[in-house]
């Protein structure tokens, strides 16, 4: 599965309208402004003090359910049923913005940083760097203020955009980021590969699972404009605290 953007010129990728909201709200209840129990205000007034549409406030508030923090029903409303987030993630994908949001919205941990010059890494044949080696980062990811993790993930960054290495800190959201932010580029195309696994022995004491255990295991390759692979991304995902849901459209 490939995605690209719309046509013209490549602009560094923004959250989606709906997740900022999400996370404004998400906010606002851990800093109680809306307390547990309580009911949030009705759509029209609450798309109005945010100044946005009631299309992108719906959006936002099936995120925040996501979360586990609200539950909707009809007649009653929106109430809050907890601060903070539970640790499943669900990862929609129905446009560009979408499709780069899961670093976005969750946190990586770093737990090792190294070069590696003949990875033993399928996702890589085919692919080179013209410094002969790639900067590997390997670790875990979990939503924001919430410890468990969810994913198991390895990134490898060609050689030349290495140089990214002092600007990594302990926990952050996206790579691919700092280096289109160092280097001056733009991710304009993406390739994805879902694939049901068996769990490997590196990732299972990380994901506190069984090895061999299933799981879902995606692959991610991130390219510039001139074909230029900027990332590689291998995650493997805990299936009880991560799905993906998609949504096309024709343009008919």
């Amino acid at each position: 599965m490939e995605t690209v953007p719309s046509k013209g010129r490549p602009q560094a990728v923004k959250p989606p309208l709906y997740r900022r909201l999400a996370g404004d709200l998400a906010q606002d209840i851990l800093d109680g402004v809306y307390a547990v129990g309580s009911v949030l205000p009705t759509e029209v007034d609450l798309a109005r003090s945010l100044k946005a549409s009631r299309g992108s406030l719906r959006q936002a508030l099936q995120l925040l359910s996501d979360w586990g923090l609200v539950e909707r029903a009809r007649k009653v409303g929106t109430r809050v049923v907890r601060k903070e987030p539970v640790a499943g993630y669900v990862q929609r994908m129905s446009g560009w913005g979408d499709t780069l949001g899961f670093a976005g919205d969750t946190v990586m941990r770093i737990d090792d940083a190294s070069d590696v010059f003949e990875p033993d890494e399928p996702g890589l044949a085919g692919e080179t760097s013209s410094s002969g080696y790639w900067l590997q980062l390997t670790g875990a990811r979990h939503l924001p203020k919430h410890a468990e993790v969810s994913t198991w993930t390895r990134v490898y960054v060609s050689g030349p955009l290495s140089g990214i290495r002092p600007l990594l800190r302990p926990e952050m959201n996206s790579i691919y980021e700092v280096i289109e932010q160092v280097y001056d580029l733009r991710v304009t195309r993406l390739r994805h590969k879902v694939t049901a696994i068996a769990l490997p022995a590196e990732a299972a004491a990380v994901l506190s699972l069984p090895e061999g255990s299933p799981v879902l295991e995606v692959q991610a390759w991130l390219y510039t404009e001139d074909n230029r692979l900027v990332e590689f991304v291998r995650s493997i995902h805990n299936p009880a605290l991560y799905s993906m849901e998609f949504t096309t459209q024709s343009s008919v």
